[in-house]
């Protein structure tokens, strides 16, 4: 991966209390597997901090592809199942 001229999306949440670890894992998993589909999609870094806090990150080729990603994503099973994980 040639992080020069790579785009970063971060994003950082909290799950509901009712979440393990391995279901947030298991969800970012297969909600990347989608990703991966995605044109200019390269990699991913999940990890959570010692407040709690998911910290995901992508990368992407270019801006573009980033915020096409966005659109892409919203209406796969994947994603949704992801945010119904999340705190609101």
């Amino acid at each position: 991966m040639n992080q020069t001229n790579t785009v970063f999306e971060i994003l950082k949440w909290k799950s509901k209390s009712e979440v393990s670890d391995e279901q947030m894992i298991s969800a970012v998993n297969v909600m990347v597997a989608d990703l991966t589909t995605l044109q200019g999609f390269l990699n991913q870094t999940l990890y959570k901090d010692s407040n709690g806090f998911w910290v995901d990150v992508y990368y992407w080729e270019t801006e573009q592809n980033a915020h096409d990603s966005n659109g892409a994503m919203a209406d796969k099973a994947s994603f949704k199942d992801l945010m119904g994980l999340t705190r609101a």
